[in-house]
């Protein structure tokens, strides 16, 4: 009777210590409350945060380039003259172009970068090099040529997420999220999520490259550490913080800069293109430069520069459209993402890019060490026309 009672206590014993074992699991928060988690940790440090360090470590190996570095950074809010945000970046190593040593600084009202490889400094206002990095991530290299309005195909009535909770919900309509358990990162053991896109609610050209994201959270306050872009037709990506400090008080001196003695100066409101006459154009540009000898109706030219060694030259239409004829080197601006339809024009083959309504197009094609490019508001059979029409 005795050892039948110690055997019920013994198996009782059992069974509390798996049921709370069993409860203990099903309490850990799940890959999506991770990630609301982190999504109202962002929103809390940033209403707190006054100034932060950071050490990241990147990775990039795509058909294009490949390469690591480590960069560290600084940051203050409420550092300039106005309330201007003040940083500094140093790249402390890169294997990518000449990119290590680099230091970027800005004090709030003014901005310097400085390549020691070459000993050259870039200097702007604070306001001058937000507006460019903001144009340039809103538009892309190439909308320069094809005169792309970044504001078109967005909807001003859309439902954006007001708290994190919907941010996240938005964000499980398109990726299914999974725990994969913890990893180092720096001193940090970061949970480890990972979003699989569902390919029904993906574009076209998404489904095509393939591909998910890695995400690291740190759990001690749930603020994420990294991300990473694997397994897809467009190669690897990754940035992680080995090192996220907020509010540790950073020393104002970091955002100074001295230039060094004999540094080349360059200052970026040089670097804008400027309107030229067309008669200066033809002069400036080392080569026989092309002109329409017939335009689409109600076309008129607004406006010539000199960007990147190219001329370009700006039209509009009576209808609020715009386009641009473009001509110079080769490596004066980059292609779209994507495939071009192959085209013949003016007796050799181009490369024809237009969206799916066929109002946008892009058409180019090189005529011995010249480069020629027709963008904008132009179906493809205007593009074409307006190609063979260069004399």
């Amino acid at each position: 009777m005795v050892r039948n009672r110690k055997t019920l206590i013994l198996v009782g014993a059992l069974l509390i210590v798996a049921s709370l074992a069993l409860a203990a699991f099903m309490l850990q928060p799940s890959a999506a409350d991770l990630l609301t988690q982190s999504a109202e940790a962002m929103q809390l440090a940033t209403d707190g945060l006054t100034d932060g360090h950071a050490v990241f470590e990147f990775s990039v190996d795509t058909p294009e380039q490949s390469g690591t570095g480590t960069i560290e950074v600084w940051g203050m809010l409420n550092a300039g003259p106005n309330g201007e945000p003040a940083f500094r970046a140093e790249v402390l190593s890169s294997t990518l172009g000449e990119a290590a040593g680099m230091i970027a600084v800005s004090d709030g009202s003014q901005f310097w970068l400085w390549n020691p490889a070459e000993n050259k400094v870039l200097t702007a206002t604070a306001d001058e090099i937000v507006a460019y990095m903001e144009q340039k991530a809103a538009e892309g290299d190439f909308a320069e040529f094809e005169g792309y309005n970044h504001e078109e195909g967005t909807d001003p009535a859309a439902d954006h997420p007001q708290t994190p909770e919907e941010a996240v919900q938005k964000l499980l309509e398109y990726f299914t999220a999974e725990r994969l358990g913890t990893e180092k990162l720096g001193e940090t053991n970061a949970y480890k999520l990972r979003l699989i896109p569902i390919p029904e609610q993906m574009p076209d050209e998404v489904r095509a490259a393939g591909g998910l994201l890695n995400v690291w959270i740190r759990p001690d306050d749930n603020l994420p550490l990294g991300v990473e872009y694997t397994g897809g037709a467009l190669g690897e990506g990754r940035a992680v913080a080995t090192l996220l400090e907020l509010n540790p008080g950073v020393d104002a001196a970091l955002f100074t800069f001295d230039i060094p003695a004999g540094a080349e100066i360059t200052h970026l409101a040089d670097l804008e293109p400027q309107s030229i006459a067309p008669e200066e154009a033809a002069a400036a540009a080392g080569f026989a430069l092309l002109t329409p000898a017939e335009l689409p109706a109600d076309a008129k030219l607004v406006d010539t520069l000199e960007m990147r060694g190219a001329v370009v030259q700006r039209y509009t239409t009576r209808d609020g459209g715009s386009f641009t004829l473009a001509q110079g080197p080769a490596g004066a601006a980059p292609l779209p993402d994507g495939e071009g339809q192959k085209v013949d024009v003016r007796g050799t083959t181009g490369l024809l890019f237009s969206d799916e309504a066929g109002g946008r197009t892009l058409l180019t094609w090189t005529e011995g060490e010249v480069t020629f490019w027709i963008g904008g508001d132009l179906t493809a059979d205007q593009a074409l026309a307006l190609a063979n029409a260069l004399q």
